[in-house]
């Protein structure tokens, strides 16, 4: 466990750059009910919050996990037919990127916010199996407080099996940065789709997974 180096992915707008495809699917569902947000309150509030934390903002009230996961899946529904629509690859260079982590012993998990339909959506039409195992796909499940607090990026690299200070965290959002240092990883990338203001100076940006330096994933 020591020596052994393990990487986690958050999915939405790290693994797959769908930004546009979320705000366009959030303001069709929001504009059903009459929510107006800022894009701050979509930052703080939507991008990489567990969909409790969301819909309750929302409403105002507190949710029965029935509801929550009603809210979810109708949003998801139409999230999912505008991916198909729109056709779906990897982030530029992310599957070139995990072919040389699989090939190179490095341990990889991911740890979305998104629900199981979802994941289960991301799975057969990204092929995902092929390289991640299913027990280190770590999702929403009702069971877990959401990012910013580290609990899913716990699971994840509980499932790896490696040590913290050896595991570097890809992710996105702000609750997602967040969530990844509370984790205590040893390294925390910034995925950056767009443009989109969000910076560390004790990280690294990148707009493309061939800026990753591969070199700190191997062996020394």
């Amino acid at each position: 466990m020591e020596n052994r180096k393990g990487v986690v992915f958050d999915f939405n707008g790290t693994l797959f750059w769908d930004t546009q495809l979320q705000n366009d699917s959030w303001d069709q569902f929001l504009a059903k009910y009459n929510f107006n947000l800022s894009d701050e309150e979509k930052l703080t509030w939507v991008h990489g919050i567990n969909a409790k934390d969301t819909f309750e903002y929302l409403f105002k009230k507190e949710l029965s996990a029935e509801e929550v996961d009603l809210y979810t899946e109708e949003k998801e529904v139409i999230y999912r037919a505008m991916c198909l629509e729109k056709g779906m690859d990897l982030a530029p260079g992310a599957l070139d990127f995990i072919s040389f982590l699989v090939n190179n012993g490095v341990e990889i998990a991911i740890a979305t916010a998104s629900a199981k339909n979802n994941v289960d959506f991301f799975i057969e039409n990204f092929h995902l199996l092929n390289y991640f195992k299913p027990e280190n796909i770590i999702y929403n499940d009702g069971s877990t407080r959401g990012k910013p607090f580290p609990d899913l990026f716990n699971k994840a690299i509980e499932s790896l099996k490696t040590d913290k200070k050896n595991t570097t965290i890809f992710e996105d959002s702000k609750a997602g940065i967040k969530a990844a240092i509370n984790a205590g990883a040893g390294n925390v990338v910034i995925v950056s789709e767009i443009n989109n203001g969000i910076r560390n100076a004790h990280f690294q940006v990148i707009h493309h997974f061939d800026e990753v330096n591969r070199e700190h994933f191997l062996d020394k």
